[in-house]
């Protein structure tokens, strides 16, 4: 079975996926591998631009990720610690590829403090957890989330975790990366400047990984460059500020 690009099915129980829940809503809409494997970075910068994030921000992301892992910063020539593969890991032809799970290897991008995944120290990192997938739906303002509702709902996170994990792992450059992701979901999947992200979205996008044509979502048109997604993840900094 091969469904057509854009249609939407759901994960099979072998099928691997990450911690991002748009990742696995391109995986589920076969925009890249549907079961999460042997994704080439040519695969992975198309899927990002498809979704809305301009050519620099796929570029950078793609570059960085694909190259191999080291928990070393003084690692071998081009690896890093936010590097995702393994050594060697390439394809039948020689080309380098990544699976979906590799976004959660420990000490590399995935971090404490997620919005809708536990803890590593508390459980699964990588699957929706349903509580937490609640208590944010909840948190959505007249069925939306602006940059100042995720920003606030990031500091709640961190507060919330800090009481229940007493080896959480999250400084500043947890924060950063925490906010960049949330920063691309409002530019990727909101209404224009001060209209914030639709609640039907998330529910689409988080809890059924599943991206929200039926709600009436499209990919942009102009696509969100860096000179747009800092300035938003700024303010969401700076309302998530912890420290």
């Amino acid at each position: 079975m091969n469904p057509p690009k854009g249609e939407h099915y759901p994960a099979a129980a072998d099928d691997l996926r990450s911690p991002c829940p748009v990742l696995n809503s391109l995986a589920n809409s076969g925009y890249i591998a549907r079961d999460g494997r042997n994704i080439t970075a040519a695969e992975l910068k198309s899927a990002i631009q498809y979704v809305g994030l301009g050519i620099d921000v796929a570029s950078a992301l793609v570059s960085r990720v694909f190259q191999v892992h080291s928990d070393d910063d003084k690692g071998p020539p081009g690896s890093s610690k936010a590097g995702l593969r393994d050594p060697g890991q390439v394809n039948k032809d020689g080309v380098p590829v990544l699976n979906l799970d590799q976004v959660g290897r420990p000490h590399a991008l995935e971090h404490d403090v997620s919005i809708t995944r536990q803890d590593r120290e508390l459980g699964d990192c990588i699957h929706l957890d349903p509580d937490l997938y609640e208590h944010f739906v909840q948190a959505a303002k007249e069925d939306r989330y602006r940059s100042k509702d995720l920003g606030s709902y990031r500091k709640t996170r961190y507060e919330e975790q800090k009481q229940a994990n007493p080896h959480l792992q999250f400084g500043k450059f947890e924060h950063y990366i925490g906010c960049a992701e949330a920063s691309a979901l409002r530019c990727v999947f909101g209404k224009g400047v001060t209209k914030g992200i639709p609640e039907a979205y998330v529910r689409a996008v988080f809890g059924e990984e599943r991206l929200p044509y039926n709600e009436g979502w499209t990919p942009r048109k102009f696509k969100a460059y860096f000179p747009e997604l800092i300035p938003v993840l700024l303010l969401i900094s700076h309302y998530a500020w912890p420290f």
